[in-house]
């Protein structure tokens, strides 16, 4: 729980305080926006996957409750990191918190980045 400031705090500490709650919601976001491309990409290669295992009759099934699975998973994410950031800022350690979680976001955004890019370079090739 927050507590309230004190008749010995001065303006510049509650300015500080205001600051990393400020800084707190905007990494939120920024992960938050990363998250939703995950989930975008992530749904692709999930796509993708099943259109090579999956009979045609049942594609447009696995697509549209991959959405539903992968925006709950998303949603419970989201309440998790903003947790962690908040925990994590209350303890005055942001700036590793925000390191932790943007790497595992950016990594595995890597990662289904390039196996969507190998599979289109694939096909490409395939083609001539």
């Amino acid at each position: 729980m927050e507590r309230l400031p004190s008749e010995t705090e001065s303006v510049w500490d509650l300015f500080k305080q205001a600051g990393k709650q400020i800084s707190h919601y905007l990494i939120w976001f920024l992960c938050f926006a990363l998250g939703l491309g995950l989930v975008l990409l992530l749904h692709e290669n999930l796509e993708v996957l099943l259109f090579l295992r999956v009979n045609p009759w049942h594609l447009r099934a696995y697509k549209l409750w991959s959405i539903v699975v992968l925006g709950i998973a998303f949603i419970v994410c989201i309440f998790l990191i903003e947790g962690y950031l908040r925990r994590s800022r209350n303890e005055g350690r942001l700036f590793s918190a925000i390191l932790k979680v943007l790497s595992i976001e950016l990594t595995l955004i890597a990662v289904s980045a390039v196996t969507l890019y190998l599979k289109n370079l694939r096909d490409f090739l395939l083609f001539f």
